[in-house]
């Protein structure tokens, strides 16, 4: 028995008002200009989008408040008519005063602080580490210690002026921390300024001779031992 296909369908073209007989299933357009055509691309303009449409008023951030503010003509004005009067003021001033009247001639009342050219050398600073404590003998616990002078001012000392102090162990404070609360010994701050200069030379004097100074590293000869 023969099969039998059944005839296509009249289909209304998507390009044209013609209605035509699809050659294959999917054909939507009567010929092949109707395609093209269809294909086209149209000079319609696309839709915009509303909200980008909206003109968003002159604004500015008071404060760091995000806020608009409408900026009209009149605050601008307003802004440069302030500015104008100030500057004429100041202008009042000095023709009448002076511009020297102005000027402070006065000495400082404070003197300068004038800061040493401190050296920092890693190598010492371990060197001075791996001694024993210069004030309890504890070793392997050391610190490389700075002196006191200066501290409370805020300069950054030499490495050099240092010497070898335990830290703290075991619950324990150690003499580094003694000597910077200015309780290793007595009399206070002063006493300790003293005490770290001449531990600090005492460290200088035993790497010296034990010929262990580091060959990059200047001798400390601005301030005699």
């Amino acid at each position: 028995m023969a099969l039998t296909t059944k005839p296509p369908k009249a289909r209304k073209c998507k390009a044209c008002p013609c209605v035509f007989v699809p050659s294959r299933p999917m054909q939507s357009v009567c010929s092949h200009k109707c395609a093209s055509a269809q294909s086209k691309p149209t000079n319609k303009p696309l839709k915009s989008n509303k909200r980008d449409d909206i003109q968003a008023p002159d604004a500015h951030i008071i404060d760091g408040d995000e806020r608009f503010v409408v900026q009209d003509d009149d605050r601008h004005a307003a802004r440069a008519s302030r500015q104008l009067v100030s500057a004429q003021e100041t202008r009042e001033l000095v023709a009448l005063v002076g511009v020297a009247a102005l000027v402070s001639t006065d000495a400082p009342s404070c003197t300068a602080i004038v800061k040493e050219c401190a050296i920092r050398h890693e190598g010492y600073r371990r060197l001075v580490a791996s001694m024993r404590c210069c004030w309890c003998g504890r070793e392997g616990r050391s610190n490389h210690a700075h002196e006191n002078e200066g501290k409370g001012m805020g300069l950054k000392l030499d490495d050099r002026r240092a010497m070898p102090l335990c830290v703290d162990d075991m619950g324990q404070h150690g003499c580094h921390y003694a000597f910077d609360q200015y309780s290793l010994i007595d009399g206070g701050r002063d006493a300790h300024v003293e005490l770290g200069r001449a531990m600090a030379a005492a460290t200088r004097q035993f790497i010296r001779d034990a010929g262990q100074w580091p060959k990059d590293l200047p001798l400390w000869k601005d301030v005699p031992d």
